[in-house]
C-alpha cells in the first residue's frame, strides 16, 4: 500500500485506488459473484468487440483493462481495500448487441460502472441504457462529436473527439505534404463519417479539393473497387478512417494498386498489430492517435511494464491505453464516491474528477467531455510509429 500511495500521489491531484481481483477469461462473460465475493468486490462492466472484424482491437482494449485492474489490485484496491472486478461482454461491433450487453451487465451482473462500447455507434446505443438505469458510462475510444451533445448526465468521455484531432493536426500535414487534392475512405458508421466530414471541411477551408469519398463496411475484404476509384481521382493524399482489419486492407491493397500518395488516418494506423500485419505498406502513414508507446509521462513506464506482464511481452497500442485510462477513472470514481456501491454516488464522484491518467491530467466538463490530456500525431518510419507532434484536449 505504501508503494501504491507513493506512486499515485506523484501522479494525481485526487486519486486513491484499492483492492486485488482476478481478471476474467478472454472470451468474456463472467458468472454471477457469490454474496461473499460481491461484499469484497465492486464490479465494472466492459463492453468490447471481442468477435468479428474488430476483435483484434477489442482484444487490445481488453488487455489494457486487465492491466489497469492488475495495477489497481496490486497496489491497494478501491474504496478502502475492496476488489475491482471486470466483467466483459462482447458487442460484436453491433449497436443492438451492445445495448443488450449493457442491460445484462447492469441488471444481471450488478455492475456499478460501464466502460464502453468502443465504437461510436455502439456507444450511442448504450447511452440510453446507462441513462435509464442511472449507471455511469465511461467511453474510452468513441470519438464522435455527437456523443457529448445529447444531454446524457451519466456519460463521460475519456478521449478526445475527431474534430479536435483535425483542428490540431490537419493543417500541419496538409501543408507539409503540399496536398491540394484529397480523397477520402472511411469505415461506415458515426465515427468514420464524422471524422471525414471534419477533415474535409478543414481541408477545403485551406483550398484543398475533394476528389472522391469512398465508404467501406467492417466485413469487407475486397476494397479494390473503392481504392481504384481513389486512384482514378488522382489525389495528392488519402484521408482514411478505420479500425485494424480494414486499415491493413487499405494500406496493402493501395500498395498493390500502385497508389503512391500518402495516407493520413484516424484509427489503427499506428498500432503494433497494424505495423506487423501491413508490413512495408505501413511506411510513411500519418496517424492521429491517443497514445504512442514512446510518450514521456510518469505513468507510461508503469503501464508498459504491467501490460507486458498481462500479455506475455506485448507492446500496447492506443486501444489498450485508452481502456487502461477508463478503468483508472472508474476506480477513482468508486474510491471517491460517498457510497462505492451506489452508481449515482459514483457518477457524482466522476463529475469531480481531477487526476492524472496515462496520457496526462483529466477533468470533465458539464457535458462529460474529458479535457487536459494529450493526443498525438505520428508517422510510421522503419516499422515504428514515431511521435512528431502533440496537443492537449481542450473544451470546445
Amino acid at each position: 500500500m505504501k508503494k501504491f500511495i507513493s506512486i499515485i500521489m506523484g501522479l494525481c491531484m485526487a486519486f486513491f485506488l484499492g483492492a486485488c481481483a482476478s481478471t476474467p477469461k478472454d472470451t468474456a462473460i463472467n458468472t454471477q459473484e457469490t454474496a461473499e465475493g460481491r461484499e469484497n468486490a465492486i464490479l465494472v462492466g466492459c463492453i468490447l468487440p471481442l468477435s468479428g472484424t474488430s476483435a483484434y482491437d477489442g482484444e487490445s482494449a481488453m488487455n489494457g483493462a486487465k492491466a489497469a485492474a492488475k495495477y489497481i489490485n496490486d497496489n491497494g484496491g478501491v474504496a478502502g481495500g475492496k476488489k475491482i472486478k471486470l466483467v466483459f461482454e462482447d458487442s460484436a461491433t453491433d449497436p443492438g448487441t451492445a445495448a443488450s450487453a449493457a442491460e445484462k451487465l447492469i441488471n444481471k451482473d450488478g455492475v456499478k460502472v460501464l466502460v464502453g462500447a468502443f465504437t461510436s455507434s455502439c456507444t450511442a446505443a448504450v447511452q440510453p441504457v446507462a441513462e435509464n438505469n442511472k449507471v455511469p458510462l465511461i467511453t474510452s475510444v468513441a470519438t464522435s462529436d455527437a456523443l457529448t451533445k445529447n444531454g446524457c448526465k451519466y456519460f463521460f468521455r475519456a478521449v478526445g473527439i475527431s474534430s479536435l484531432y483535425v483542428d490540431a493536426f490537419a493543417g500541419k500535414i496538409i501543408n507539409e505534404l503540399g496536398a491540394k487534392r484529397i480523397a477520402y475512405i472511411y469505415e461506415n458508421g458515426d465515427w468514420g463519417l464524422g471524422s471525414v466530414n471534419s477533415f474535409k471541411k478543414y481541408a477545403e477551408s485551406l483550398g484543398a479539393e475533394t476528389t472522391t469519398v469512398q465508404v467501406i463496411n467492417t466485413g469487407d475484404v475486397d476494397l479494390y473497387t473503392q481504392l481504384t476509384a481513389i486512384k482514378e481521382s488522382k489525389p495528392d493524399a488519402i484521408y482514411a478512417v478505420s479500425h485494424l482489419a480494414n486499415a491493413v486492407r487499405i494500406a496493402v491493397q493501395k500498395r498493390e494498386l500502385g497508389i503512391v500518395c500518402p495516407i493520413i488516418g484516424e484509427g489503427s494506423w499506428a498500432s503494433g498489430d497494424f505495423l506487423t500485419q501491413a508490413g512495408a505498406a505501413s511506411e510513411g502513414i500519418y496517424g492521429m492517435v491517443e497514445y504512442l508507446p514512446d510518450i514521456k509521462t510518469d505513468m507510461n513506464p508503469v503501464f508498459l511494464e504491467t501490460y507486458s506482464a498481462v500479455t506475455n511481452g506485448k507492446t500496447p497500442d492506443k486501444y489498450a491505453a485508452c481502456e487502461f485510462n477508463a478503468i483508472l477513472l472508474a476506480a477513482n470514481g468508486i474510491s471517491n464516491a460517498t457510497d462505492p456501491y451506489d452508481s449515482t454516488s459514483i457518477c457524482d464522484s466522476l463529475k469531480k474528477t481531477n487526476m492524472n491518467m496515462l496520457t496526462g491530467p483529466i477533468k470533465f466538463d458539464e457535458n462529460g467531455q474529458g479535457y487536459g490530456f494529450d493526443v498525438f500525431l505520428s508517422q510510421n518510419k522503419d516499422g515504428k510509429a514515431t511521435s512528431i507532434s502533440s496537443t492537449k484536449v481542450k473544451i470546445h
